[in-house]
């Protein structure tokens, strides 16, 4: 699957949680503590620089990104954002269907090439899950590809109100469509959290 160049979410997730580890190495007194949060910092801001390189050439928005990073400057408006994915699935026939989110309507694509176009999204379920359901096409059984370990964040930051969200997973977690760029749970992570549970 060929990913699409990070978008201003992932930059924008990317700078939350350098900014919250950022805070938590201020407060840290142990300097065991500090180093770990220190190399912490390094590695995001080093996933910022990758990042940043693969959404944009422009240097004034990389440098105005920078900004935003290192000095709590406004966030830029570019990249736009990438569409929210609303479902991913795949055939018995090993076709992959993508639904995304864009200026109101659902934008299908199978195996790379736009296919329909709907107000929204009308999914069949089962026992194993979601199904989506595409003109004389087999069906769409729905999937999640992110680490188990990032779902199981999600679902413990739910069950713990008050809790910091896991920022650590939060490009996985919003490239996947199931959760928002605030950080919001989606239709689709309502399904994924359902799913994992069962």
């Amino acid at each position: 699957m060929i990913k699409p160049p990070p978008s201003r979410d992932d930059l924008m997730a990317l700078a939350h949680e350098h900014s919250h580890v950022s805070k938590d190495h201020e407060r840290a007194t142990a300097e065991s503590v500090r180093r770990k949060l220190e190399a912490r910092l390094r590695e995001i801001e080093g996933r910022f620089e990758r990042d940043l390189a693969e959404a944009t050439t422009d240097e004034a928005l990389r440098q105005a990104w920078r900004d935003h990073l290192h000095r709590r400057g406004p966030a830029p408006d570019e990249p736009p954002p990438v569409p929210s994915l609303v479902f991913r699935g795949r055939s018995e026939i090993g076709s992959e269907a993508v639904a995304r989110e864009k200026a109101g309507d659902v934008h299908i694509e199978v195996d790379g090439a736009v296919y329909d176009r709907r107000l929204r999204l009308d999914l069949a379920t089962d026992p194993e899950g979601a199904v989506l359901r595409i003109g004389p096409l087999p069906p769409f059984r729905e999937r999640f590809e992110l680490p188990a370990e990032a779902l199981d964040a999600l679902r413990s930051w739910l069950e713990r109100p008050g809790a910091e969200p896991p920022w650590r997973w939060a490009r996985e977690l919003v490239a996947e469509g199931l959760v928002d760029g605030h950080f919001a749970l989606t239709d689709r992570g309502r399904r994924a959290l359902m799913r994992r549970a069962a």
